[in-house]
């Protein structure tokens, strides 16, 4: 029967022919629609669903975006989302919403997610939230609107092969649960029930609502084809008092029609958004340059002056007053920028497909079923066109432009959620609150350490006491630093870092040095030489990032603090000279892997994973112990950390700068374009500074000194005990432990930094027969908690398990890096070849060779398994089909095998060793026969290979490492340049692999 809409459409010519039929008006019928523009009702609360069959499809996540803009939506829920964990939130985002997923993560298909505006805050129930073992999806939220009160919407999805019980023994009991809370309730979503047949799922659905006093408010078809209508997207409310208006809008996103409800609530307003930065639109470096010569007098006028405040004061009202003229501060309000690609040509073949759709409801009339097919199929060439080409030309047009390229395939191929929150309060009062969190997490945390030292009895002393204090006639100065050291160090800072507060990024000092580097040096000068560090450098902006949970609460939010990028060229100046002496006098502990050349995460993880081995070749078992250090960065106690610098050689003078550097300091929150006030910083070193790593390592550089019988190893402030013994000794082992546990506890509570027991991880290492005799009961008390055994813990991005397996390191990398190229391959098209062959290489293969030089004596079956990741990065860049050969395809991208990349990674990592390109502790293993027989034999230049009883011993990179450059050729090994070396080895490794 011929349908009738409430809305009439104004007739549209379209440019597809089609035939003209008459249609009897007495025939037709109401239908409940809106058309997709008119659902908004001010002073009213828009509610939406959609079946959408695949948020993942271009066509239908653009056209859904469309929706959202055009009808204002405040809250839209989505059915058969088809997501799964390849899938982030920055893909499918939406600007202004918040999403909350419910993933079918066991099965194809399925999966419910809603898009929430900022301005609404949406709280998750966990407890109601799930997918059942028969598929039946419920995902609970709590709605608060401001000065309103709450509602709960379910969104709902029943596949047709799910059980009709479902109603009854699983929304029931939920909904019964979400009544407790005393709010009205939604139930939305595709329940595969036709409400326009007097079947056996209408009466289940039916008598599922009557029980429970809902009424479903949608009476009209919700999916249409050329042979059927039926009514399956429907939504149950618990009071019909609470809807202005409900219905079905004309857009066929996909094969289900949008369903909608307005509610009798005030949707709040949602706060524009501003931010002050500087416009670049009209700046011409040349002309800065040339307008700033012409003020060259004032800045020669600096190098008469020794006063560094007032140097810096000249200097910054110079080039300020100079870019405000080329570069000014501007305020914007963020707008939320159109689809780019989605132009006019594109929105009329929407309204048109849409007019036809609705035509055919009239009609029901075959042809004009065609005709809306034609309109409809064109509409999802022209998207995906249109998408493709405008991320194909933007890579293409950036293409020789490192920066700029990154920054678009960053947008294409996203890792965070990138969010403008939007508060509750007020954003000056968010954010002095934020900023009176972040200024006392320092002091806060310190006085916890010393809550925790009385709480457990433990008596501190004064930690200056057994400080060691070197040679008088060793100190550290500062010297004069020249205008082509300053000009290095300038040079070899990015440029795309965020400025500092006065909003003066690296790129404008670049593009004026020649003009300011005299005044710059000696400004630097002036600061070493008087031992004062301008004040206007103290002060950081702070900008919150929310890390997870509510971002309205400060604790949830990780402070991002941005320094003036020219204090940085400063402290760059003194982290050089001061690494150069430490390193020169051996002042640094060799338990510190953390801010010293040569040294890393990879190194560190090679020294005591082969510590571990050695111990199991000897029948032995390690105890490791991972310590968790709270917020240690920001109670550094200014007093202790002074003293030490003395201590470690730093002159009078020197300890003075230093003292200037870190007191006196303060920082401001900026939210948007609004700022709190500053407030004082009496703890901590520095965020975001560039001296901050080295002086942490300072303050710490005596703890591993303080342990009686385990070793203690750090990179900056990542540290582990650990101790190998016999299982007969595991008693007293146990002793030792609690002992030293308690040792380096009561060090860190009388340094003001608080040790945290409960995150502090246990694992006993050793090989399955030993590990059987470890009494399942052993455990140690530290500062009052039991910690027992774990069987798994994740350190410095290795994930260890207790045999030295990796099985669950090589799972985990599997299975992230599977994600990443899933992600990388929706979006491949946008890319040419040599683009996609970079970004694989950058983002999964990259990844996917984290610390190898640890983990590449792991079993075949966990190379087999990178192996899979490399040939399915493979096939992304060249095409091959999934059954084709990938050896070919291999050879052509000059990718090496994952067996390869291992070794020649290892083979590097020899090289190093050998070379003294690596920390001591590795190096000091590499022992040439020469060095320990004095009788000269043909095998005289080779490396000693240590003697391992077991295949355990074998597995230690020392002993990789020694067989794999013994087994070099002589001419590679005479090689004196890295660069060199990596190229012949590659050359090598290629001919053997193909």
């Amino acid at each position: 029967m011929p349908l009738s809409v409430l809305n009439r459409p104004r007739k549209v010519k379209s440019n597809i022919s089609n035939q003209n039929h008459c249609v009897n008006r007495n025939n037709l019928i109401h239908i409940q629609t809106c058309p997709n523009d008119q659902i908004s009702v001010p002073s009213s609360l828009n509610i939406v669903h959609l079946n959408i069959r695949s948020l993942r499809n271009i066509v239908h996540l653009t056209e859904v975006k469309e929706l959202v803009k055009l009808n204002n939506i405040d809250v839209l829920t989505i059915s058969e989302s088809w997501l799964n964990s390849s899938v982030t939130n920055r893909e499918i985002a939406i600007d202004d919403y918040k999403i909350h997923r419910l993933d079918r993560l066991h099965k194809k298909g399925g999966g419910v997610c809603a898009y929430i505006k900022k301005n609404i805050k949406a709280t998750v129930l966990k407890d109601l939230s799930k997918v059942s073992v028969s598929n039946f999806h419920q995902l609970w939220i709590n709605l608060q609107c401001q000065k309103n009160k709450s509602i709960i919407i379910c969104v709902t999805y029943r596949p047709p092969d799910t059980s009709l019980n479902c109603f009854e023994d699983l929304l029931k009991p939920n909904y019964v649960q979400a009544l407790t809370l005393n709010k009205q309730i939604l139930v939305l979503g595709d329940l595969n029930c036709n409400m326009l047949e007097n079947g056996q799922e209408r009466r289940a659905l039916t008598n599922f609502s009557t029980e429970l006093n809902l009424t479903q408010i949608i009476k009209t078809p919700t999916r249409i084809t050329a042979t059927s209508q039926t009514l399956i997207d429907v939504i149950l409310v618990s009071s019909t008092a609470l809807v202005l208006e409900s219905g079905v809008i004309n857009t066929s996103i996909s094969d289900h029609l949008p369903v909608y409800v307005l509610l009798k609530l005030k949707a709040p307003k949602m706060p524009a958004c501003y931010i002050t930065t500087r416009s670049y639109k009209n700046y011409n470096p040349s002309l800065f340059s040339s307008d700033l010569v012409t003020k060259s007098d004032r800045l020669l006028s600096i190098l008469s002056n020794t006063n560094v405040n007032t140097i810096l004061e000249t200097f910054k009202d110079v080039l300020h007053s100079t870019l405000d003229v080329h570069a000014p501060l501007k305020t914007f309000k963020i707008r939320n920028r159109s689809c780019p690609y989605v132009t006019n040509e594109i929105k009329e073949l929407m309204k048109s497909r849409d007019l036809h759709l609705r035509r055919f409801q009239l009609t029901r009339d075959e042809g004009d079923w065609v005709v809306y097919k034609e309109y409809r199929n064109n509409v999802k060439t022209k998207i995906k066109a249109a998408a493709k080409d405008h991320t194909f030309n933007e890579v293409r047009e950036h293409k020789h432009n490192s920066r700029s390229l990154w920054k678009i395939i960053n947008n294409i191929i996203p890792s965070k959620e990138k969010e403008t929150q939007v508060y509750s309060k007020d954003p000056k009062t968010v954010a002095e609150d934020f900023n009176l969190f972040f200024t006392s997490v320092g002091r806060n945390a310190a006085a916890t350490a010393e809550s925790l030292a009385k709480d457990n009895n433990v008596a501190l002393s004064n930690p200056l006491s057994n400080v060691i204090t070197y040679p008088s006639d060793q100190l550290f100065n500062f010297q004069s630093v020249t205008c082509t050291e300053v000009q290095r160090i300038i040079m070899a800072m990015p440029s795309n870092k965020s400025p500092g507060p006065d909003k003066i990024g690296m790129r404008v000092i670049k593009d004026c040095l020649p003009i300011i580097l005299g005044p710059l040096t000696h400004m630097i000068n002036c600061s070493l030489m008087t031992s004062t560090f301008p004040d206007l450098w103290k002060i950081s902006e702070v900008i919150p990032l929310l890390k997870e949970g509510d971002h309205e609460i400060a604790s949830n939010n990780r402070p991002l603090s941005l320094l003036e990028v020219v204090s940085k060229v400063c402290e760059k100046v003194v982290l050089n000279q001061f690494s150069s002496y430490l390193k020169e006098f051996n002042r640094i502990s060799s338990h510190q892997s953390g801010n010293r050349s040569l040294h890393s995460t990879e190194t560190l993880n090679i020294f005591v994973t082969d510590t571990m081995l050695e111990a199991i070749d000897n029948k032995n078992l390690t105890a490791l112990i991972l310590l968790d250090l709270s917020k240690a960065f920001d109670s550094v106690s200014h007093s202790i950390l002074l003293h030490k610098l003395s201590c470690i050689g730093a002159s009078p003078e020197a300890v003075k700068w230093f003292q200037d550097y870190l007191t006196g300091r303060s920082q401001y929150v900026r939210i948007g374009s609004t700022k709190s006030s500053a407030r004082p910083i009496t703890h901590g070193v520095p965020q975001g500074a560039i001296l901050s790593p080295l002086l942490f390592c300072i303050y710490i550089n005596d703890l591993p000194g303080s342990i009686q019988s385990c070793n203690l190893d750090s990179y900056v402030d990542d540290s582990k005990l650990y101790k190998s013994f016999c299982i007969y000794d595991l008693e007293q082992t146990t002793i030792n432990l609690e002992a030293d546990l308690q040792i380096a506890a009561k060090w860190c509570l009388e340094h003001q930094l608080l040790i945290n027991p409960e995150k502090t991880k246990f694992l006993v290492v050793g090989s399955r027969p030993m590990l059987q005799n470890v009494p399942t009961e052993i455990s140690l008390t530290f500062l009052g908690k039991t910690i027992r055994p774990v069987l798994l813990a994740k350190d410095l991005g290795i994930n260890l398990d207790s045999y030295l397996s990796y099985d669950d390191h090589i799972s985990k990398l599997v299975s992230s890096c599977m994600r990443k190229l899933c992600q990388i391959n929706r979006v491949k098209d946008s890319f040419d070849n040599e683009t996609l062959k970079l970004v694989i290489e950058t983002l999964v293969i990259n990844k996917l060779l984290y610390c190898s030089t640890v983990w590449s004596n792991t079993s075949s079956n966990n190379i087999n398994k990178l192996q899979s990741v490399q040939n399915f990065a493979c096939r992304v860049i060249s095409g091959v089909g999934k059954f084709d050969h990938i050896t070919p395809a291999l050879r052509e991208l000059n990718w090496l095998p994952v067996e390869k990349l291992l070794l020649e990674r290892d083979t590097v990592m020899a090289y190093k060793c050998f070379n003294g390109l690596a920390p001591d502790y590795l190096v000091d293993k590499f022992i040439k026969r020469s060095d320990i027989h004095d009788r000269s034999t043909r095998n005289h230049d080779l490396l000693d290979i240590p003697l391992y009883k077991s295949a355990a011993g074998q597995r230690t990179f020392n002993y990789r490492g020694v067989k794999i450059w013994n087994d070099l050729d002589d001419k590679l090994k005479n090689i004196t340049s890295i660069t060199i070396f990596k190229k012949k080895l590659r050359e090598i490794l290629l001919k053997e692999s193909y």
